[in-house]
């Protein structure tokens, strides 16, 4: 009888601890930046224009076009791959990072963390405590926020864009390029172009060899981009926001 009670209770415990092995498992997969839903399609990603890399070219403009959201740090690496290297590209992945911050903040927070210097990203950057209080559910929340950075959004449409996403980008006439003694490097002033306030956003790229930052001198990331979380005009009451792909 005792050893019967005892197999049981043997059993029992294995049962347990298979079911927290592949709990942890599960867990051990989302910490390298979630799965993929199996429901969504390959994200496509094309990106048009020049933007030259070292000085002002007055006219010059760039797009980037996609269907859709990455869902992962994956996926984000993998879009970096083709579009990071581009100066208008790292616009767009930073309008893609902090969409993903807004659906799942640890996910997002990664994506940012590469796609940012270490001044505008982190925990305690300034970046990343406004997008919390811009992603908040209170009145002044702005869920739409990324949305505004792409084509075709207005208000008074609910920031409903024209499918597939663009984000639109045209270099900063009046600010110029710049040179950083910190980064060596020189910086890339852009503006992204929005419906959702008077005038493009101002942004300042950067492409250094800077061990301490995720640029790896091959990639475009964003030093500067406080525009874009200062909250956009408010959607009309007629045309709620239906969200992003």
């Amino acid at each position: 009888m005792k050893r019967n009670v005892l197999n049981q209770f043997n059993g029992w415990m294995l049962a347990v601890a298979s079911v927290m092995l592949l709990s942890l498992g599960a867990c051990d997969k989302n910490e390298q930046g979630g799965e993929k839903p199996k429901n969504l399609p390959d994200i496509d990603v094309k990106i048009e224009g020049t933007i030259d890399h070292q000085k002002l070219v007055e006219g010059q403009k760039g797009s980037v076009t996609f269907n859709r959201f990455p869902a992962t740090v994956q996926e984000f690496k993998e879009v970096r791959e083709k579009i990071g290297k581009e100066p208008h590209g790292a616009v767009a992945l930073q309008i893609m990072a902090y969409e993903m911050f807004r659906r799942n903040q640890r996910i997002g927070m990664e994506c940012i963390n590469l796609n940012s210097t270490n001044t505008n990203s982190g925990e305690k950057s300034s970046a990343v405590r406004q997008l919390r209080l811009l992603f908040n559910n209170d009145n002044s929340s702005r869920p739409y926020q990324m949305a505004a950075y792409l084509k075709g959004a207005t208000f008074e449409n609910g920031y409903s864009p024209t499918k597939p996403y663009t984000v639109e980008v045209i270099v900063d006439e009046g600010r110029g390029y710049g040179y950083s003694n910190d980064y060596q490097a020189p910086i890339v002033k852009l503006l992204v172009l929005t419906k959702g306030k008077e005038r493009p956003d101002p942004v300042a790229l950067v492409k250094t060899k800077d061990p301490k930052e995720s640029s790896e001198g091959k990639y475009f990331i964003v030093s500067e981009c406080s525009s874009i979380y200062v909250r956009v005009r408010a959607i009309a009451f007629d045309h709620p926001f239906k969200g992003l792909d």
